[in-house]
This record gives C-alpha cells, sequence and structure tokens, in this order.
C-alpha cells in the first residue's frame, strides 16, 4: 500500500471497514466477557469484577491477528496505584493465572510476564484469539479512552495509523514501531500543525484519578480551539501521510515529541516541563 499506488486509497478503505468490523463485534466482545466472568466467578464475587476491554481492537486499528487487551477490575480498585508490586497483586495474580488454567475448555494458557504490571496471556480457544488480561491498574485502559476521543476528532489520524501499522510490518520493524508508538506520533504531528489540541487543554482544570496520573478528559471540540476537521478523502489523507514521514525523517532527536504539551521539548528539560504533583501513598 504505497503512497503513489493507484489503490491506495481503496485498499486503505479496505482496511479500515476491516478494523470497524473488528472494532464494532458486540457478539465476540460480549462473549469474551461473560467466559472470563464465569471463570473467575468462583474465585471473586462477581458484584466485585468489572471487565473493560481496550487496545487496537477497540480503538479500530486491528487486523484479524491482532490480539484483544482485558483490563479486569476487581474490588472497583481503578483509582489505585502504587509503584511496586503489592502483596494483593501478587495474590489476585496467582488466583487468576489458576482460575484460567483450570479452564482449559475455554481458555489455553501461553504464558505470564512479571514487573510491576503484571500479564496474563491466554488464547480464548472458541475464537483463537489471544488475549492479554492486566489487572493492576486502569492507566492504559484510560489512555486508550482519550485516544478514542482523539480519534473522533480529527478522523484521519485514525487512517494515518492503520496505513502506519501496514507500513511498519512490511518494512519488518513492526517489533519496534508497535501501534502504541505510531498513535502517539500520529497524534503529536497533528498537534504541531495545528490541527489538535494537546492533552493538557483537554485536562485542563482536572484533577488527577489515579495516583498522580490524570486518565479523564473534557470532550471538547475542534473549533473551541480555533481548529479544523481535515478532510477525509484520498488527496488530503496521501498529503498528511507524506508531510508524516518529511516531519520525522528531519526530526531532531536531541529533542522529544511530547503530546501531553503539544510540542517538541529538549530532552534535558522535560522533568521539568512535565506537572510536579504530590501523591501519597
Amino acid at each position: 500500500m504505497d503512497l503513489k499506488t493507484r489503490d491506495f486509497w481503496i485498499t486503505l478503505l479496505n482496511k479500515e471497514r476491516r478494523a470497524n468490523k473488528l472494532q464494532n463485534n458486540g457478539r465476540f466482545h460480549q462473549k469474551i466477557t461473560s467466559e472470563l466472568v464465569a471463570t473467575l466467578r468462583p474465585e471473586f464475587p462477581p458484584e466485585s469484577i468489572q471487565i473493560n476491554l481496550f487496545g487496537s481492537r477497540i480503538l479500530g486499528l486491528a487486523g484479524p491477528d491482532s490480539d484483544l487487551d482485558i483490563y479486569v477490575d476487581i474490588d472497583n480498585s481503578s483509582t489505585i496505584y502504587s509503584t511496586t508490586v503489592t502483596e494483593k497483586v501478587l495474590h489476585e495474580e496467582k488466583v487468576i493465572t489458576k482460575a484460567l488454567q483450570n479452564n482449559r475448555s475455554m481458555w489455553a494458557f501461553l504464558k505470564k510476564s512479571g514487573g510491576k504490571r503484571p500479564v496474563i496471556v491466554v488464547r480464548h480457544k472458541n475464537s483463537n484469539v489471544q488475549c492479554d488480561i492486566s489487572f493492576t491498574n486502569s492507566l492504559t485502559y484510560g489512555q486508550n479512552k482519550l485516544v478514542i476521543y482523539i480519534f473522533e476528532l480529527q478522523p484521519v489520524a485514525r487512517l494515518m495509523v492503520i496505513y502506519l501499522r501496514e507500513w511498519a510490518e512490511k518494512h519488518q520493524i513492526k517489533s519496534v514501531f508497535r501501534s502504541h508508538l505510531l498513535v502517539l506520533m500520529v497524534i503529536f504531528f497533528l498537534q504541531v500543525r495545528g490541527y489538535l489540541p494537546s492533552v493538557f487543554q483537554l485536562q485542563s482544570g482536572l484533577s488527577p484519578n489515579v495516583g498522580p496520573w490524570i486518565t479523564t478528559f473534557c470532550k471538547l471540540n475542534l473549533y473551541d480551539f480555533k481548529m479544523n476537521k481535515i478532510p477525509l478523502n484520498a488527496d488530503q489523507t496521501r498529503q498528511k501521510l507524506a508531510e508524516f514521514f518529511s516531519y520525522y525523517s528531519t526530526f531532531n532527536f536531541s529533542r522529544m515529541i511530547c503530546p501531553y504539551l503539544g510540542r517538541e521539548v529538549w530532552r534535558r528539560e522535560l522533568k521539568y516541563l512535565m506537572p510536579q504533583r504530590t501523591w501519597y501513598t
């Protein structure tokens, strides 16, 4: 899917339709949710479990082989934040892992990763979809909701990321240019071009809700920032992608992209420009 080919636009729209189909597959999402709740119900009270789906399938970026990210909120712990692995987290990891391993008719256990944010990886047998299950905090899930809103504000951003995912795979650099990085790069590019507000502007006046972090945002319109929506057509999308490649090919890497501020910053200055929020455990 080269920018210069005649079928660029048709191919990109087909990729978008495929991603839309996966994004809007409510029956599949409900099946995953209900089966995971059924698996965990013997270990946790049903009313204490909330299943939240996120990632490329929910953002409308996915292909048929994309994983499904799942955040399991246990005991309404989405606002709890810790910089270390607590005994509660270790216990929940052990219990959830055992529950999934015991339900072999629904799940094939693949692996689990440790660290501060444990992730349990399983394959949903009925659909053959890999599921990455996290349960320690809601930061990534909250960030996904912000990205969905930004895609609604400026829909060309999602088309650009869909194209760039294919581009990264074609050039065998997908392991480096992961989807979340491409999303950040596209959002930042559109910010510095004057097509998207900064995250700081969208969170103005809001208080931290997960430790020192703000995961909520104000739903404003582009006209509130005197910005215009980019027309969704072949010429405009091709032009913005060409400008994207041009921008990053000449980027001064002694500086950093900062979607929070919506502008480039010197690496040595970044920590002084971020909010200095006091947080108590």
